[in-house]
């Protein structure tokens, strides 16, 4: 005879009979969720890792809800989280928040994250000496791998060349490069022509002046400086020495809107930074860009696609 309930009915009931079911059999078996890292809370937090970049995973409907994390601060001075999830062409779909709590339980700082490809959450704060801060990593949906590096704040724009302007955080070339004379536009198409509106409009000047396009009159031009060796750049009217460019090896590619993401042996520690530019050696036109930088990874992005690498490859990132 089948299951019936007088009251509810017998579909009522067969529901009732399975989550009954169901409960009892994780009772029993002891697999209720639960957080599988012991980590879920501020007096369960585990240390960062000192070497490299810290990697966990989180996901809410296996009881994995959040993380907590330390680290002790070595030195005084403004520290940056890095959180990146979705790493070397991944798609994660976490999203959740980050914060971080200084040593007397007040906030440092909070980040936001979402789901995607190559997402990188930044929280730069202060710490100070022999300080222990700790930090949540919460989810709210979606589940995922991550990594956490924490380290001094990265300057998007310490990679800016002279011919270079930062602008919203960003390297971007400036006007024909910037070699346009003091009594020279750029124009539409790039090319430094004479501005017809200042008070330079006609005049002409002698060998070694030109015009200051403010008053009309000709100044003597800069002294051109110290004739520097091949191994020398002129810097402040001084020759010093060239910075050797970065060499590495490429450690991973992967396929990336219809070019490829590099992972190279080389990082913070190295000296790489963010917006940088190199090339592959061997391979035809494989120039890169870093894109991210971890204490001793970079990753880089090319338009050239990943059947092009092949065998170990080396690679060398300009200063």
């Amino acid at each position: 005879m089948p299951f019936r309930d007088p009251v509810f009915g017998p579909a009522v009931a067969r529901r009732v009979l399975v989550v009954s079911l169901t409960a009892f059999v994780l009772a029993c078996s002891g697999t209720a969720l639960r957080d599988p890292d012991g980590d879920n809370a501020s007096n369960k937090a585990q240390m960062f890792s000192r070497l490299d970049a810290t990697v966990d995973k989180l996901d809410p409907l296996s009881g994995d809800a959040e993380d907590w994390r330390y680290f002790l601060a070595q030195t005084s001075g403004n520290v940056e989280l890095r959180f990146t999830h979705g790493r070397f062409g991944a798609v994660s779909t976490l999203a959740g928040s980050i914060i971080v709590y200084n040593p007397d339980g007040t906030t440092a700082g909070t980040a936001n994250f979402e789901g995607g490809s190559e997402k990188t959450a930044r929280v730069a704060f202060a710490v100070r000496a022999d300080g222990r801060y700790v930090v949540q990593i919460k989810a709210t949906t979606g589940k995922g791998e991550y990594a956490v590096e924490i380290g001094a704040p990265l300057d998007p724009c310490a990679a800016c060349t002279d011919k270079q302007n930062c602008v919203d955080e960003r390297c971007v070339d400036k006007p024909c490069g910037g070699a346009c004379a003091p009594d020279e536009i750029c124009d539409a198409r790039s090319r430094c022509v004479r501005e017809t509106t200042s008070r330079c409009a006609g005049v002409r000047c002698g060998k070694g002046e030109v015009c200051q396009s403010s008053s009309g009159k000709c100044v003597a031009t800069a002294p051109a400086g110290p004739k520097c060796s091949a191994t020398q750049v002129l810097k402040d009217g001084e020759c010093v020495e060239k910075v050797k460019d970065i060499e590495c090896t490429v450690v991973d590619v992967r396929e990336s809107g219809g070019g490829s993401t590099l992972t190279l042996s080389a990082g913070d520690r190295q000296g790489v930074q963010k917006g940088m530019s190199g090339s592959v050696k061997g391979v035809k036109g494989a120039t890169f860009t870093i894109v991210d930088v971890y204490p001793s990874r970079a990753k880089a992005v090319t338009k050239v696609a990943p059947a092009a690498f092949s065998g170990n490859l080396s690679a060398s990132i300009k200063h």
